[in-house]
């Protein structure tokens, strides 16, 4: 039968707590830093929004900061 259907490939060990709790605290640590590099963006897009008057340029920088 092994020959027709092959043998199993072999099974891993299930991750240890430590290795899931330090993948978790990385993740975490990432998504901090994208949220902080956007909180910068949106702070510098209504820096300039602030600048300018009403018109078609302002909406396309309200536009840009709601994406």
């Amino acid at each position: 039968m092994r020959r027709i259907f092959g043998s199993g490939a072999p099974k891993q060990p299930p991750p240890k707590l430590d290795d899931a709790i330090a993948n978790i605290d990385a993740r975490g640590e990432s998504i901090e830093k994208k949220i902080s590099k956007l909180d910068a963006e949106l702070i510098k897009l209504k820096d300039q929004m602030k600048k300018m008057r009403e018109g078609p340029s302002k909406n396309l920088v309200k536009q840009k900061a709601l994406r």
